[in-house]
């Protein structure tokens, strides 16, 4: 069933319902959407809204601008997949209307990768941002039904440290966590303390010099994710 007025509707009632009864109730999805999307994040909607990424409600890559943040999601396409797909959709959200969405054939490259900028880059340089008050960031993701097998998907922090032309020899080695998604809505919480770089010695994580939250994957993929947060 092609999105339309009434698929809108059906969401804004799901979410009503949740206020009132069981937050744990499926609801009709598109066939090839995470299944069994349980409305679990509208149990986190009324956190600080200074702590919100990225919900795109927007309907855009933007991000939420608060909090001294004023950037957007930059995607990072191998041109060695034939086909990609990257950005926001009003297909197969998990709170609202609005997800972000990462499809992709197999590469034989680098890798396709989607980067929520904390603040908006110059032309020449991404600019750093401040995030030492926080602890670590959450997010729900799953794989939607052209995945595949369930398998690791890297997702983690970029900083200063690791990007170019600030990086020196840690270029593109961020922090990240290896999370074996699923084909249901689920919430994810990485601890800034838990990510890892593959390179030894490792570098002590930067939190005043934060660049964004990244997904790369080197697979092919079918990939959704919803309500982005920075936690304490």
């Amino acid at each position: 069933m092609p999105w339309n007025r009434e698929s809108s509707r059906a969401v804004a009632a799901a979410l009503l319902c949740a206020a009132c009864g069981s937050a744990v109730d499926p609801i009709s999805v598109e066939r090839d959407c995470p299944t069994q999307p349980y409305r679990g994040p509208a149990l986190y909607a009324g956190e600080p809204s200074d702590r919100l990424l990225s919900d795109f409600e927007n309907g855009t890559a933007e991000l939420v601008e608060v909090s001294n943040r004023n950037g957007s999601w930059i995607q990072g396409r191998d041109l060695t997949s034939m086909s990609v797909t990257i950005g926001p959709s009003n297909e197969c959200a998990a709170r609202g209307v609005w997800a972000g969405h990462l499809a992709a054939s197999l590469p034989t490259g680098w890798g396709n990768n989607w980067t929520a900028y904390f603040r908006a880059p110059t032309k020449s340089s991404p600019l750093p941002y401040d995030g030492r008050q926080y602890g670590g960031v959450s997010f729900w993701a799953a794989f939607g039904g052209k995945n595949g097998p369930s398998f690791a998907v890297p997702f983690g922090v970029v900083t200063m440290d690791t990007v170019e032309p600030e990086c020196e020899d840690h270029c593109y080695d961020h922090y990240l966590s290896p999370i074996i998604l699923t084909h249901d809505w689920r919430r994810y919480e990485l601890r800034f303390d838990q990510l890892k770089q593959t390179e030894v010695p490792q570098m002590p994580m930067r939190r005043d010099q934060l660049v964004g939250f990244i997904i790369w994957t080197q697979q092919q993929c079918d990939i959704w994710i919803d309500d982005v947060r920075l936690e304490p």
